[in-house]
């Protein structure tokens, strides 16, 4: 697995593209300009994977899609996009908890920030979306944001067996063992 990210738009939103064995996975394109279509290059797209529905996170899904990328996303989610992007094309695959991605990802349902957010758990890598960041966690102020459900996810990452590296929503690459040791918003959810 191979992976590349690039910051986009007013946000500062992480996009993260994965080579899984030449299946060509894209996480989170925040908006369709020169920087996203300069980061891909000639590779073709195949998926499209949004950790969530928040505008900063889906903005590019529709150019990408016009070029044959397949949208994945949350059902829990669409309401967000619906709001944000009226009349979008539409999503080719509404994912799950235990979902696969390209046969190296799984589906993590981590409710908090949104309702439908995910995380993508591989092989010593955990795309956690705006669920959290180096040394903070995504936000639950924001209309159907729920902080006792971020809790409860937040629970189900720190109990993870092992180290991940974590690439997050946003800000800097950081891994778990860090969080679990550093993060303040962790302090209280790591097992004793």
């Amino acid at each position: 697995m191979r992976i590349e990210s690039v910051c986009l738009g007013q946000l500062a939103t992480n996009c993260y593209l994965i080579d899984i064995l030449g299946v060509i996975v894209l996480v989170d394109p925040a908006e369709p300009n020169a920087k996203l279509f300069s980061f891909i290059g000639d590779r073709r797209v195949d998926l499209v994977v949004n950790t969530h529905g928040h505008f900063d996170h889906v903005g590019g899904n529709w150019a990408l899609k016009k070029q044959g990328a397949r949208i994945f996303l949350h059902r829990d989610d669409l309401p967000l996009v619906d709001r944000s992007y009226p009349g979008h094309a539409a999503i080719d695959r509404y994912l799950k908890e235990g979902d696969k991605i390209a046969g190296a990802l799984s589906v993590l349902h981590v409710p908090g920030h949104s309702p439908g957010s995910i995380a993508l758990l591989g092989d010593g890598v955990l795309f956690s979306g705006d669920l959290l960041f180096a040394g903070s966690i995504g936000r639950t102020d924001l209309p159907s944001g729920s902080m006792p459900k971020m809790i409860q996810s937040l629970k189900r990452i720190v109990a993870l067996d092992g180290d991940y590296r974590i690439y997050p929503g946003h800000g800097e690459t950081t891994t778990l063992d860090r969080e679990r040791r550093t993060n303040p918003f962790l302090r209280n959810l790591v097992p004793s």
